[in-house]
């Protein structure tokens, strides 16, 4: 990682750019564009969510990021919809590269088309557990992170109208890539929102129990 930096530093003293830098300039342009899809993309008529349509949409994203795919995300990566039908809107992708009970530490890279939300959630502690607490570090894109707290005024994005109704979180700030923000108490109702090209996010965390999961949407569900 330190050699990886070094090499980008010493391209950019030189006026080289690298494809990690070259990629960062074009967002900064925006010139950057990944498509968004509706929700007749991700179901077929009987209304179930096709996996491969997903896989699809965010490998167009993770190009036009140059985001670096390997033996293990292809192998590992998954996609899901949290049973509420509305995947253009309420969903992700994700990798768990690291999630040790026995010393209680998580690495994950979160996935999110234009748009597109996790469904608002907290995690509990669990009989094998204490609470989760997780860090985000935005990688490529923009994100909204919602947050229970004082109301965001004016508001900076709206959450898609199928969640609106059970949302708690009104404290909203926009994430650039290089922002880095912690869950600001356990336990607390939280969820990220992709600005208008999608996001990368890495989220390092103590150790995920999906016990102790719960989503504020009584319809959502993995």
């Amino acid at each position: 990682m330190l050699k990886a930096s070094a090499l980008t530093l010493g391209a950019a003293a030189m006026g080289i750019q690298t494809a990690d830098a070259a990629a960062a300039a074009k967002v900064k342009e925006g010139e950057i564009s990944v498509k968004r899809y509706t929700n007749e993309f991700f179901y077929d008529k009987d209304g179930k969510f096709l996996v491969e349509r997903a896989r699809q949409a965010f490998y167009e994203m993770f190009e036009a990021y140059h985001y670096p795919l390997n033996d293990f995300i292809e192998k590992n990566i998954w996609f899901v919809d949290f049973g509420l039908g509305d995947f253009a809107n309420v969903g992700m992708g994700g990798i768990f590269f690291i999630n040790r009970r026995d010393y209680r530490y998580f690495s994950h890279d979160i996935y999110l088309l234009p748009g597109q939300m996790i469904p608002e959630h907290r995690h509990l502690p669990t009989e094998e557990a204490p609470a989760k607490m997780e860090s985000w570090h935005v990688r490529y894109g923009t994100v909204y992170n919602w947050s229970e707290g004082e109301e965001t005024v004016p508001a900076i994005s709206t959450p898609p109208a199928s969640q609106k109704d059970t949302i708690v979180c009104k404290q909203c700030e926009l994430l650039v890539p290089g922002d880095i923000r912690h869950l600001g108490n356990l336990e607390k109702w939280h969820f990220l929102q992709a600005g208008p090209n999608g996001t990368i996010v890495t989220e390092s965390a103590t150790y995920h129990d999906g016990a102790g999961l719960r989503f504020s949407n009584p319809k959502a569900q993995l």
